[in-house]
């Protein structure tokens, strides 16, 4: 490797950490193609071999598919879930505050705070309603040890029986949704006056209008059933569906994720990662 080659290499790894500092999705998706980029290009300056440099590539791509293939695998979900009174932790989800407020000067009042009992991760929900009773907003943090994430959700239930969500989900969502739910994952959102916004599009573009939609009874105790309502149905769907099976041994009151379903994962993964 030359040192106009090893500018290079630098100049990408440098770009890749400049956006990588941005908020916007989009940006953090070209600084890893820009890590990904050099780490080939320097595979293929130190050795002039372009077999060597493609393993490295690929070896970006199939290494996460595989380990997370082997983490999806020994996961357990159980098929009967409830939300128990609970408390989100504070020192660990500082944002639950300002969300909170934000969401109350779009017009929406808190009904409930809980968690998902049994789950595999620390799971809190808190439930906020507006006093037409037509969305629900829901501010869910999810945890395993020391690292969590959050996100906020919106959702109208139709007088057909269908639900209609607009949330921020960072990741890749590990069930597939069935077929009564229509999902609009809204990255781009900065703040929950944004994706409340992008909610409105989303039911104006469906052609659904407010009295299209049921309103729903605004007590801690009806929030609570429609969102475990839909939790459950989830688990359901994705069990008639195959994409979780029984599991064997000690586990057998659970269910795990099938190959269909590990696939089915491992393809939304990095068709996130690549889009």
């Amino acid at each position: 490797m030359n040192l106009q080659q090893l500018i290079g290499c630098l100049v990408l790894v440098l770009g890749g950490c400049y956006l990588y500092q941005l908020n916007s999705i989009r940006c953090r998706k070209i600084s890893m193609a820009l890590f990904w980029l050099a780490s080939g290009l320097a595979a293929y300056f130190f050795t002039g071999s372009v077999v060597l440099a493609v393993a490295m590539l690929l070896m970006w791509i199939f290494f996460p598919i595989w380990e997370m293939v082997f983490v999806l695998r020994q996961l357990r979900v159980p098929r009967h879930r409830e939300l128990a009174d609970a408390r989100a932790p504070r020192d660990e989800f500082e944002e639950l505050a300002d969300i909170s407020h934000e969401l109350g000067e779009q017009g929406f009042h808190q009904l409930d705070e809980c968690r998902l009992s049994p789950a595999q991760h620390e799971q809190y929900y808190r439930i906020f309603v507006r006093d037409d009773g037509l969305t629900q907003a829901t501010v869910g943090y999810i945890a395993q040890g020391p690292i969590g994430f959050h996100f906020t959700a919106f959702t109208s239930y139709g007088k057909d029986d269908r639900r209609w969500m607009t949330w921020d989900y960072p990741l890749t969502y590990g069930l597939v949704m069935p077929p009564n739910t229509a999902v609009y994952r809204a990255l781009h959102c900065q703040d929950t006056a944004e994706l409340y916004q992008a909610h409105h599009d989303f039911l104006e573009v469906n052609d659904i209008k407010p009295e299209n939609l049921a309103p729903g009874e605004q007590t801690a105790e009806a929030a609570r059933a429609r969102l475990e309502q839909a939790l459950n149905q989830q688990v359901e769907y994705n069990i008639s569906q195959g994409y979780l099976a029984p599991a064997a041994g000690v586990d057998e009151d659970n269910f795990c994720y099938s190959w269909r379903g590990t696939l089915y994962v491992a393809g939304q993964v990095l068709r996130d990662l690549l889009f």
